[in-house]
């Protein structure tokens, strides 16, 4: 692709001719060999992310809203550098992301592929595609590259700035819905922003919400601790009797009928709702960071047939979760923009008849950060303690 085609895709998207000419002429300049055909949005940000490597950037950041295809997107940036003949290492900073990466570039006949990761089947060092954890990575020499992606990058782990201090040279690109982590421009020299979450909500890519200000819980004595509540203090002060019960009464007034995953602050608390939905006669299932994979896997199943009304979590449905949601419970309190975003973006994606999803807040947080379409940054944190 020229320079010149490149900057056509991104003016169109940016309104220079009416949606649909812009979507097929963008789409058609940035298209690379894989199944799925881009989105408007997605081919914006390739073009982009082109544009900004041709222009010397070794280090960019994309961002693209929770629900807006980052998938897809990356497996187009994964079949548009094979076609360069480069080799790739796509970096996930979970166990529970490896199958489903590989799943997930099969789908779009990415297949010359090998995995990182202690005693998996698929490990093949000779494939020019590695999907590797961030976990195993550290254990381990690095691998033979030419680009290096890293998923859910607002994830951020020090192996990666050494790996980065180590190559110099070497390509990295961020994926993340919310690339605000403290400290991410000292290591990425630009952002690329496919859309905000209000664009692809008004064009029909993203749904609709609809927020609900249910409880304001009292978190007076509650300190906060690395830019967020500290967590066994934010549990006692939520974990009550009278909150916990207000959250299913609420959800059966409000929300009964819609599939709900409901966050809450930790295993003691997550247990409770839980707890306090079965007893209330609602087919509720429970999973935290040490349940089982294969019940993890049950649960999804449940969740998606419809055996199952609400999944109670906490700290597993935040990254990785295509499921269709309905409805979300929000019975953690935060003051992480990260955090918020995360969660409620698992019910942002679109379904057949969704026409919105129904946001329960128990915790005050949209009160305190807004709505999630309004928070958006042009910027990447450079670690002063003087930028928000």
């Amino acid at each position: 692709m020229t320079d010149f085609h490149e900057r056509a895709a991104i003016m169109e998207y940016d309104g220079g001719m009416d949606r649909a000419a812009a979507e097929t002429a963008a789409v058609a300049t940035t298209q690379p060999l894989i199944k799925s055909t881009l989105r408007l949005h997605q081919a914006h940000a390739l073009a982009e992310l082109r544009s900004s490597m041709k222009r010397g950037r070794k280090r960019v950041m994309v961002q693209a809203p929770t629900g807006a295809g980052k998938t897809i997107l990356a497996a187009a940036i994964v079949a548009s550098a094979r076609e360069r003949g480069n080799k790739v290492v796509f970096c996930v900073p979970a166990l529970s992301l490896i199958d489903q990466t590989v799943e997930a570039f099969a789908s779009e006949g990415l297949y010359d592929v090998g995995v990182i990761q202690a005693q998996h089947m698929m490990t093949d060092w000779s494939q020019p595609i590695q999907i590797a954890s961030v976990q195993t990575l550290e254990r381990r020499p690095e691998p033979e590259a030419d680009l290096v992606i890293i998923d859910e990058a607002h994830r951020w782990f020090g192996h990666y700035e050494k790996w980065m201090t180590a190559s110099p040279d070497l390509r990295f690109i961020g994926l993340s819905a919310t690339p605000w982590t403290r400290g991410l421009g000292k290591w990425f020299d630009d952002l690329v922003i496919a859309a905000t979450t209000r664009r692809l909500i008004d064009e029909g890519y993203l749904s609709d919400f609809e927020v609900y200000a249910c409880d304001h819980p009292d978190l007076s004595g509650v300190k906060t601790v690395a830019g967020d509540y500290h967590e066994g203090q934010l549990s006692k002060a939520v974990n009550k009797t009278a909150l916990v019960a207000n959250v299913v009464e609420t959800w059966m007034r409000l929300g009964k009928g819609l599939p709900t995953l409901v966050f809450g602050v930790d295993r003691a608390h997550a247990a409770s709702l839980h707890s306090a939905f079965e007893a209330a006669g609602i087919r509720s299932a429970y999973q935290d960071a040490y349940t089982d994979p294969m019940d993890r896997s049950d649960i999804r199943r449940a969740f998606g047939n419809g055996d199952l009304d609400v999944v109670c979590n906490v700290g597993t449905l935040t990254t990785g979760v295509d499921w269709d949601v309905r409805c979300i419970v929000l019975a953690r309190p935060t003051k992480s923009e990260i955090l918020y975003t995360q969660i409620i973006g698992r019910g942002l994606r679109t379904a057949p008849w969704k026409d919105k999803c129904l946001i329960l807040d128990h915790s005050d947080t949209t009160l305190k950060l807004g709505f999630v379409d309004d928070i958006n940054h042009e910027t990447l944190h450079d670690g002063s303690k003087n930028v928000a």
